[in-house]
């Protein structure tokens, strides 16, 4: 996904898994499993296994054992790792009432030592690389004000070529979100910037925060709201549930092909529910168009934040206005409100400005007394 000065392009390996039922239940989706050694055979406890971008994670028992249980259908993303082995991840996409049992047998892999060095002090070059990275992976909004990184020393970075920056990690990140009330550890795979793409690529899981007293418990459940409200997650529940209008979005086709930079030469068309969504096989939702999607927003105005990020020299305006071009056709959306493809789709102003860590909401979360289901029921 990407924005003219802002891009955004997430990356991972996607590998679906379409799982029968194994035994019906009547509270979820259960998935048990192992995880072994693959050079030994032998258990691998503390293991941490996980659905990426949730709040749904376990350790692996001194016996190799896991089990996440509750679980909701539609794709996930299981993700296993332990510190000196590699990861491995595995995208499923599960039916209603299953228990699937899954192993893993995880291989060892060499830990690149620390350089030796006489102080801790990191050059003010790597500072300056460190402010690059925080303003275009955690956002530049309200909310990443409040969002620290607690760990930065685990970053290195990367600048040997002209216009490229790339940054690594030799351990997850750790950030505290306390504009949202999150803790946010995120397995870092990749980042790099060439031109004016950025491209990252990784795996988060959240943990809720203990508010410090009322004042900042109610002022994360507002901050939660406004970052669920008018982004890509409330667009796309919108859409599947056949609620856009009643969500105060307008969608607007713009077939031609210079339609993201030329706004207002672009040709407009009106686009229904019925020209976009292409269909449903199992939890999944298929969305297909040509050219650009114009999304509006009037539930709530732009914000001086995104007027900076986006160098607009212009007064504030009521709405916020984002695009959406699919690299693929058709593109898979699940019952969450999630793209499946890691590569399809290309978001461009206000979806590319919330898509920042600062403002990202674990899957479960819905706002309170909304009208869209937590997930679009299969029918």
């Amino acid at each position: 996904m990407s924005v003219p000065r802002r891009p955004f392009v997430p990356l991972f390996l996607l590998i679906v898994l379409l799982v029968a039922p194994a035994a019906a239940q009547t509270d979820g989706i259960t998935i048990t499993g192992t995880v072994m050694d693959d050079s030994t055979g032998g258990p691998l406890p503390h293991t941490h296994v996980f659905i990426s971008g949730s709040m749904t994670g376990t350790a692996v028992g001194e016996d190799g054992r896991f089990r996440l249980s509750g679980l909701s259908p539609g794709a996930k993303r299981l993700y296993v790792t332990r510190l000196g082995y590699e990861a491995e991840q595995m995208t499923l996409v599960l039916p209603s009432d299953t228990t699937i049992t899954l192993h893993f047998r995880l291989e060892p892999t060499v830990i690149r030592a620390e350089a030796v060095t006489i102080s801790d002090q990191r050059d003010e070059e790597w500072y300056e690389r460190l402010d690059r990275f925080k303003r275009l992976f955690i956002g530049e909004s309200e909310a990443a004000k409040r969002c620290r990184l607690t760990n930065p020393k685990v970053l290195r970075f990367d600048t040997a070529w002209w216009g490229k920056f790339e940054a690594e990690a030799t351990r997850p990140l750790i950030f505290e979100n306390r504009a949202l009330g999150y803790r946010v550890t995120y397995y870092l795979k990749e980042f790099e910037v060439r031109g004016d793409i950025v491209r990252w690529d990784g795996e988060p899981v959240f943990a809720p925060l203990s508010p410090r007293d009322s004042v900042e418990a109610a002022r994360w459940t507002a901050n939660r709201r406004e970052a669920f409200y008018g982004s890509l997650r409330h667009f796309l529940l919108a859409l599947l549930n056949d609620r856009v209008q009643e969500e105060q979005f307008q969608m607007h086709r713009m077939p031609r092909a210079q339609a993201f930079r030329r706004l207002g030469r672009a040709d407009r068309l009106p686009a229904d529910r019925d020209d976009i969504v292409a269909g449903r096989v199992d939890s999944l939702y298929a969305l297909n168009f040509r050219g650009a999607l114009e999304v509006r927003y009037s539930g709530e105005a732009e914000s001086s934040a995104y007027l900076e990020w986006a160098d607009a020299h212009r007064a504030s305006r009521s709405y916020q206005v984002s695009r959406i071009r699919l690299n693929k056709h058709p593109i898979h959306v699940d019952r969450r409100g999630e793209i499946v493809e890691p590569y399809g789709a290309t978001l461009r102003r206000y979806f590319a400005f919330s898509r920042r860590l600062a403002r990202l909401l674990p899957h479960e979360y819905r706002p309170p007394n909304t009208s869209l289901a937590a997930s679009v029921p299969s029918k």
